[in-house]
């Protein structure tokens, strides 16, 4: 008895915390590519690709604040206009939508360096091996400021730890390039966790029968 009841309150606070779980934005842990535009005067940084993930620029509304020029966004070496971006979240997450800033200096005509054409695939592992249906573009940086980006509510939630963009095309430029990247959800219980559940469950089931 004291053991059912043990099962039924721990059952009771994994249900209660899972069902509290709401899609969040994800701190991702690391993001590589296949190219970066170094610079080499100071105060410029490198155009590596950390700078998708530090959320720089982003104000507290969800829009891109700074008003012309931004050296902190990542930006490939000239002609590699087919490369990748690719994230490593930190952990297994079921991810619910994606947000992206393409790149901009100026509102200018810059807006060409940004990712057009791509694939965005994912993985738990970094073998990857599954794609994300009807993402096949990402619009130009709007001429406007602040700049809201673009998101990509799912229809059907995915899990991954790994999230790459294949990158086929930009709109227009010889480099591609983009400011910041979000990705929305929640964690992917762990083993434990689950079999929490499991036990709760045939618990509950045993005394509706009896």
């Amino acid at each position: 008895m004291k053991k059912t009841i043990v099962l039924l309150a721990l059952a009771g606070l994994v249900l209660a915390l899972a069902s509290a779980a709401q899609a969040g934005l994800i701190t991702v842990a690391d993001a590589t590519a296949s190219s970066f535009l170094p610079e080499s005067t100071a105060p410029v940084p490198d155009r590596g690709p950390l700078n998708l993930i530090d959320g720089a620029g982003i104000d507290g509304s969800g829009d891109q604040s700074t008003a012309n020029f931004r050296p902190d966004m990542w930006l490939g070496a000239n002609n590699d206009t087919a490369g990748w971006v690719q994230f490593d979240l930190g952990a297994e997450y079921t991810i619910s939508s994606i947000k992206v800033w393409n790149y901009f200096e100026g509102w200018g005509g810059s807006e060409q360096r940004g990712v057009n054409g791509v694939t965005v695939e994912y993985g738990t592992t970094a073998a990857l091996g599954s794609t994300v249906p009807g993402i096949t573009n990402f619009a130009a940086a709007a001429a406007t400021n602040p700049y809201a980006g673009e998101t990509f509510t799912l229809a059907s939630s995915f899990d991954a730890r790994y999230i790459k963009f294949d990158i086929s095309s930009t709109h227009g430029a010889t480099y591609a390039g983009m400011a910041d990247v979000q990705f929305d959800g929640v964690p992917v219980p762990e083993p434990a966790t689950m079999l929490l559940l499991g036990l709760g469950g045939l618990v509950l089931r045993r005394r509706r029968r009896a």
